[in-house]
């Protein structure tokens, strides 16, 4: 792939937007933190920016571009695309469309859904008196707008399963109920539109959740996969499918669960992913040469794809 910037490295002023008030704040910091020390490596005068409200504040049409890691509701629900897009800033990731298609896993899922991709079943609650009990379990309870594994349940009988969706539902306006796919989680990172090497996620227990996902020493992670060349290329083509259904741009991460009978099942996608030292964007640009600098280049250039030619 090829870097298309505007100017040159050492003249562009970019604002590197991270934090904000979601509950994945302390990892969207420490992925800004990363990003904001890579570009200072390559020369760019990058600007760290704590949220939404700061870089209002900030003047932001005094930057070249936003680099977009706030995780979480403002950076990846499509407020943050919209608002740059208004003021004619570049910005990294999806615009406002691909955002919302996304950020609603009941929506990305029924759009992938549309296309072929086997995505588990599932039921939209708004209210626990609407859950109704169709298989035996177990289930994994979700919020229908939210990242990072946050608030995730697992539930293997239907008391579980109500307690579940209460305590789920106490703490946002709507949750999805799924079936549980067992089997191997994988995921896929795509970069303009390329997908990288799958990696295969191994949690020591459980479910790969936040506490596993960021906390945990001991989840493995496998790249190369270690699957076969069918099953990798396989990965990859349904991700670059759900990619482009969901009108994604950029860069995004695609997730899926690999079951025993070698079925891929879709369970979201990622437009603002983590970019931490055990983050799973970086580990693939790794299996194919790239250094941290170079993605974090890379992704910077894709917000520059229309205008530079």
């Amino acid at each position: 792939m090829s870097l298309k910037f505007p100017k040159p490295l050492n003249e562009l002023k970019i604002a590197v937007v991270m934090g904000g008030e979601s509950s994945e704040r302390e990892v969207s910091l420490n992925s800004g933190n990363a990003v904001l020390d890579a570009l200072l490596s390559s020369g760019v005068k990058a600007v760290a920016i704590d949220g939404v409200k700061e870089l209002l504040a900030s003047n932001p049409q005094n930057f070249d571009a936003v680099f977009n890691i706030l995780h979480g509701e403002s950076g990846e629900n499509g407020h943050l695309a919209g608002l740059l897009a208004c003021m004619n800033i570049p910005f990294t990731g999806c615009d406002a469309q691909g955002a919302v298609l996304s950020w609603n896993k009941n929506t990305a899922k029924t759009l992938a859904s549309a296309k072929g991709i086997l995505t588990p079943k599932s039921q939209l609650l708004k209210k626990p008196s609407e859950l109704q009990i169709t298989d035996n379990g177990p289930w994994i309870v979700k919020p229908t707008e939210e990242g990072s594994s946050v608030g995730l349940y697992y539930a293997d009988s239907v008391e579980e399963l109500q307690k579940s969706v209460e305590k789920a539902l106490g703490d946002v306006d709507s949750v999805l109920v799924e079936s549980f796919i067992k089997g191997q989680e994988c995921t896929v990172s795509i970069i303009e539109g390329e997908a990288l090497p799958v990696i295969r996620i191994k949690p020591h227990v459980g479910l790969y959740d936040y506490e596993a996902k960021y906390k945990s020493s001991q989840t493995q992670y496998f790249c190369p996969s270690g699957l076969d060349y069918e099953m990798e290329k396989a990965l990859q083509s349904d991700a670059l499918i759900v990619y482009n259904c969901l009108k994604l741009k950029g860069w995004a991460r695609v997730d899926f669960i690999l079951d025993e009978k070698g079925s891929r099942w879709f369970l979201e996608a990622n437009t603002t992913p983590g970019m931490t030292k055990t983050s799973l964007v970086p580990k693939a640009a790794a299996a194919i040469g790239w250094n941290f600098a170079d993605l974090v280049l890379q992704i910077l250039s894709s917000a520059f794809d229309e205008e530079v030619q």
